[in-house]
């Protein structure tokens, strides 16, 4: 099978790109940058850059999607997989057969599980657990019912971006007179303290055929789990959504009560998907065999802590002297992850400057006026 992979998000584009290479595949790419970190992964076949804004993602029609198209057909690709949420729902817009696609669900589920506002609706609707939510009107921030402190964020937001916690209303007005809040609506919601939990799911038309839960605990140290509670209200949501594809469910547990709640979706791949696939659960591979009209392989659920280190050479090199591949005593996902770094040394050793030598220059053309 031959893979091509598509997205502005050029670090979630890597992780589609390392995650397979962790099934012994290749992968083409399509991308605006010109020397984005997963041009360097050994892991990436050939790298295709395209002009900046030559290709809208989001609506592939006329010169866009035959730009896909004819290298589709030149380079005999079987299937394209999108690397972010834009590339998504291009996807899913197209009509059968008009690329050979990734499972992707429906341009309205996709809206409906993106948009904060519509899935917390959704959720009450279904009586899943959701935190108490509001739509937030700037000009009018006195009008919330809800008890402080309370967060505010984006309701089409990604990664972390434009989310605020007011401890009380002075705060919020403060915040809703400043430019803090600018373009789209916002949600404010009750600010649940606990411990965020992740579940990560393939779907097939509504029905989990794989899937991973797992705890943050630390920047590179993931600890995954079983827990029924919620993985019934996963189930839940992509039953009633008809999901297929990806998604990714942030919850928290309140710590007052151990009461569960759902706090978004992303319905596209997300950032530490690769902590999966270390962990034996490779979303991208089962995806492609889904897509490919063949019954994925069943997957076990992992209950393990994984502790990504990325290339040590101190490490490595006690270990070499030690007359060892890895460092003593590691073992399972871990190892895994640090055989995959050493595979793939490069985008680590040198990709992380390109990239940032990039944003420096794409920084000052648009500070010039010039489109990037």
């Amino acid at each position: 099978m031959r893979a091509l992979v598509i997205g502005k998000n050029t670090t979630l584009a890597l992780s589609v790109v390392s995650a397979l290479g962790a099934a012994h595949r290749e992968a083409d790419v399509l991308s605006e940058w010109y020397a984005p970190r997963l041009r360097f992964s050994r892991f990436c076949r050939h790298y295709q850059r395209v002009p900046y804004g030559s290709l809208d993602l989001e609506n592939l029609t006329g010169d866009g999607l035959r730009l896909i198209q004819d290298y589709c057909h030149t380079n005999a690709i079987d299937l394209v997989i999108p690397a972010d949420l834009r590339a998504t729902l291009g996807l899913s817009k197209l009509a059968e057969g008009e690329l050979p696609r990734f499972p992707v669900s429906s341009p309205e589920t996709l809206a409906t599980l993106h948009d904060k506002w519509l899935f917390h609706q959704l959720l009450e609707r279904e009586h899943l657990p959701s935190p108490p939510t509001q739509l937030l009107d700037q000009q009018a921030p006195g009008a919330l019912t809800l008890p402080f402190p309370i967060i505010v964020k984006p309701a089409a937001g990604e990664g972390g971006e434009g989310i605020h916690i007011c401890e009380s209303s002075a705060q919020l007005e403060q915040l809703c007179a400043s430019d803090a809040l600018s373009g789209g609506q916002y949600i404010a919601q009750k600010l649940i303290v606990g411990h965020d939990v992740d579940v990560s799911v393939l779907a097939e038309h509504g029905r989990i055929i794989a899937y991973t839960i797992q705890h943050t605990e630390t920047e590179d140290t993931k600890r995954f789990v079983l827990d029924e509670e919620l993985l019934t209200i996963a189930a839940g949501i992509v039953r009633v959504s008809q999901l297929h594809g990806l998604a990714h469910f942030d919850m928290r547990v309140d710590g007052r009560d151990g009461s569960p709640y759902v706090l978004e979706c992303n319905p596209r791949v997300w950032g530490s998907l690769m902590y999966s696939v270390w962990a034996g659960v490779n979303f991208i591979e089962l995806g492609c065999e889904l897509a490919l009209g063949r019954r994925p392989p069943a997957s076990v659920p992992p209950t393990e802590r994984v502790w990504h280190q990325g290339v040590a050479p101190r490490r490595m090199l006690k270990a070499l002297l030690q007359g060892r591949r890895a460092p003593r005593g590691m073992q399972g996902a871990t190892l895994a992850s640090w055989k995959q770094a050493h595979r793939d040394p490069w985008i680590q050793l040198i990709g992380k400057y390109t990239e940032r030598s990039e944003l420096y220059m794409r920084g000052k053309l648009l500070q010039r006026g010039k489109a990037v």
